[in-house]
């Protein structure tokens, strides 16, 4: 159990020296292209010094880290186990008896922890420092934002007989009151076909818990005269966080904070595509971690007297590219709705993943 134990902190340690090396080399490089991008597109309109642009390159950097993170694991297991394959130390380890497996499982487990932390602790903090950079870019280029600013606003919700339309000429005031409002109310026939039954315009109308709180409101029926009904109310089950995040983008919530986003949009009959694929995405990354360590140790793993190595290395680094792009294209295709959430996410990391276990055990096991 000593030996167990000891191959698994050695092994632990490289992995993690390796994945240094590249969190090093990967890290450096997106931080001084964000950094020159910060500097042309603030640096040319604003005055700022060097150590401003780098407090905003900093903001960004749990989020690009996040971005990243698949690829660091991916070249820094590649270097760990290339560096332990010319140094022969994986053939004294195989030559000792132990299997593919054995030698692999402290890279892998480690990868399937960080791909937790990642969702849980790196997307909340980068999606904090996002926040924090567009307020601190706003204020150094006097971006003032009206919040009365015209901004048109459409929400569907359903209904006991049919559903609701909401159209507004913009939404004020703390994102609870909308300007110029007309709810339409459209009943559905057995045969799924809507038709208007009535319809209520309002000079403004106030989100409240449950219901809304119109004022001024006129009702129209079909081939009835018009109604003017004064101050309503009218029940809805649309909340505060839906009219919020009704334009939010999915890569700026927290990961704590999709579920509840999914379900208030969801409620506003709003497109919940976006927001579904940015959380399996999120769930699926200790499994696109394992996928990239997984492509490493494929492409590594063979030994070094056999030759071929360093083709070999630069084989499993192109897999992982491809990988990214599949799964970029996945995620494409189901945030316009033609796949499903959980396949576009799960997809690619899980076949690159078989595939690569599938090389594994035909060379290592036979």
């Amino acid at each position: 159990m000593a030996g167990f134990n000891n191959v698994h902190r050695y092994m632990l340690t490289q992995t993690l020296v390796g994945l240094g090396m590249s969190a090093g080399v990967i890290g450096a490089v997106i931080i001084l292209v964000d950094f020159v991008e910060q500097s042309r597109d603030i640096g040319t309109r604003v005055e700022i010094n060097a150590m401003e642009l780098v407090g905003l390159t900093v903001l960004k950097s749990p989020a690009l880290l996040e971005t990243t993170l698949p690829f660091i694991f991916l070249f820094g297991v590649l270097t760990a186990l290339f560096r332990l394959n010319r140094r022969s130390e994986l053939v004294v380890m195989r030559a000792s008896g132990m299997s593919a497996w054995r030698i692999l499982s402290a890279p892998m487990i480690l990868a399937l922890l960080v791909g937790i932390f990642s969702a849980l602790v790196l997307n909340p903090l980068g999606a904090a420092g996002n926040a924090a950079f567009e307020a601190r870019r706003d204020a150094l280029m006097n971006v003032r934002r009206d919040p009365n600013a015209a901004e048109p606003v459409w929400l569907r919700e359903t209904n006991v007989n049919g559903f609701t339309v909401i159209a507004a000429t913009s939404l004020v005031e703390g994102d609870r009151v909308l300007q110029n409002p007309a709810f339409l109310y459209y009943a559905v026939d057995e045969d799924g076909v809507p038709a208007l039954d009535r319809r209520i315009d309002a000079r403004e109308a106030t989100l409240q818990d449950g219901f809304w709180e119109v004022a001024d409101a006129i009702e129209r029926t079909p081939n009835t005269p018009s109604v003017e009904l004064g101050l309503i109310t009218l029940p809805t089950g649309i909340n505060r966080q839906a009219l919020f995040e009704r334009s939010r983008s999915p890569e700026g919530v927290s990961f704590w904070d999709l579920p509840t986003l999914i379900v208030s949009a969801s409620e506003a009959g709003l497109a919940t595509e976006r927001y579904q694929l940015r959380l399996h995405t999120l769930l699926a990354m200790p499994l696109t971690l394992l996928a990239a360590t997984l492509i490493a140790a494929a492409a590594t793993m063979r030994l070094q007297r056999l030759g071929g190595a360093a083709g070999f290395a630069l084989a499993g680094g192109l897999t992982g590219f491809v990988m990214f792009f599949l799964q970029e294209l996945l995620g494409s295709i189901g945030a316009a709705g033609a796949l499903p959430p959980l396949t576009a996410a799960w997809a690619a990391p899980a076949i690159t993943a078989l595939l690569a276990l599938t090389y594994i055990a035909s060379t290592e096991d036979g």
